[in-house]
């Protein structure tokens, strides 16, 4: 049996949620992949199903950040090409092992910032840039002062959290209290590094829509690949929004949210590789909620390809390897005609599934273009309450090629999916 070896290889630093697809597809380059992980992310029940170890010819799990060490030392006698960061919880080792191997990164000086939402929002005001008023503290007393000073709800959350674990909207004293005692000493399991939740950051709230978009970066060059307004019933609580729409380039309002989330990439050091934005549409403009320097996850890579085929994964082989591809290929770029909605199931019923879900329900309306769905016969379906550790069980997307048709199928998609949580629990 013949053998290939290939001194070129990839090394990808937490190939798991969306990152697990970035070896698939340097694999189909001709490239070998190289994995590193944390211990923690590796282990956690929501990244581990995800890990496929095919992809990979070698795979590390890191316990602490010496064993970064280690890798640099086996990476000797071979050609690496790029470093790539694959999810939140490793984006830290990620910068440090291109540091320490001298690949194209992000700024170095900049890394932490880029991880703590405290330090990202202090470096955003220093660079004159609409940032939210926070503070980050221990102390319970300290809140509610600043809870005073705000003079309305604020947002409490872990300093470097994500996926809004541990995020918490309050508005009485006692609400604080609660988050507070929540958060501190709780483990920080999305951080590089399993630790503990030290201090607490508290943030104003902010009105106003929220948008998500992803970007990507190549040597300083940002695309916006994609970019969707979120619907939600109320405000009540973070992370419970109905659909998200599609922003049509060529908008004043896309317009506004890309030259922003422009300048916020470059104060914070974001030159090469995806990024995730979250902001909101306040009275002054967009603000950041927060930003990770990794693809955004749960997402339908097929879906927005048909959309538009500039998507985070089908540029992250030039924007890593050949920046003056990239830049010839967003700067030949066409805005799709395309409309879209990604659709959050949620669940009022709770009950054992007695019966296989029925997805017909769903990919028998035209259009329906995939569904997610996490559960199957023999599992728990829960009242979906994402403050209660209760997640969505899943999403869609659909495409059409006017608002009239999401808009028509969407009514057809939320009463199927009340047939479907009935005909899952029937014995």
């Amino acid at each position: 049996m013949s053998q290939l070896f290939s001194k070129d290889v990839i090394v990808i630093v937490g190939g798991l949620s969306s990152g697990r697809h970035i070896a698939p597809l340097f694999n189909g380059l001709g490239y070998k992949c190289i994995h590193v992980c944390t211990k923690s992310a590796f282990e956690h029940p929501i990244f581990s199903p995800t890990f496929n170890p095919s992809d990979y010819i070698e795979s590390y799990v890191l316990h602490s950040e010496d064993g970064a060490e280690e890798v640099v030392r086996r990476m000797r006698g071979r050609n690496v090409k790029a470093i790539i960061a694959g999810c939140e919880p490793c984006i830290l080792l990620a910068d440090r092992l291109s540091v320490m191997l001298g690949m194209p990164r992000n700024a170095e000086s900049l890394s932490t910032a880029r991880r703590s939402k405290y330090l990202m929002h202090e470096r955003l005001g220093r660079c004159g840039l609409t940032s939210v008023k926070h503070l980050l503290t221990d102390r319970l007393q300290d809140i509610y002062d600043f809870h005073d000073q705000i003079g309305g709800k604020i947002v409490l959350k872990p300093e470097a959290g994500a996926n809004t674990e541990g995020v918490y909207y309050c508005n009485t004293r006692g609400q604080i209290a609660d988050a507070v005692g929540r958060i501190l000493g709780s483990k920080a399991i999305f951080d590089d590094f399993t630790e503990v939740n030290a201090k607490v950051l508290a943030q104003e709230y902010m009105s106003g829509k929220q948008y998500l978009l992803n970007t990507m970066s190549s040597d300083g060059n940002h695309y916006i690949c994609d970019a969707w307004g979120e619907v939600r019933p109320n405000d009540d609580a973070p992370s419970n929004d109905n659909y998200a729409d599609l922003v049509r380039p060529g908008t004043a309002l896309y317009r506004s949210l890309a030259e922003y989330v422009t300048r916020v990439a470059d104060a914070l050091g974001i030159r090469y590789g995806a990024a995730h934005f979250e902001l909101r549409m306040t009275d002054q403009g967009p603000c950041l909620v927060e930003v990770g320097a990794r693809m955004s996850g749960n997402v339908d890579f097929s879906v927005l390809y048909e959309i538009h085929s500039l998507t985070q994964l089908s540029l992250l082989p030039d924007a890593m390897l050949d920046t003056q591809a990239f830049v010839a290929r967003i700067r030949a770029a066409s805005a799709s005609t395309k409309e879209a909605r990604k659709v959050y199931l949620s669940s009022d019923k709770a009950g054992d599934v007695l019966r296989e879900p029925n997805l017909r329900l769903f990919t028998d309306i035209d259009t329906v273009r995939s569904v997610l769905f996490r559960l199957a016969k023999g599992d728990r379906l829960y009242k979906t309450d994402r403050s209660q550790g209760h997640g969505r069980p899943g999403h869609l997307y659909m495409v059409g090629n006017d608002a009239d048709e999401i808009v028509r199928d969407y009514e057809r998609v939320r009463h199927n999916e009340q047939l479907l949580y009935e005909t899952m629990l029937l014995p």
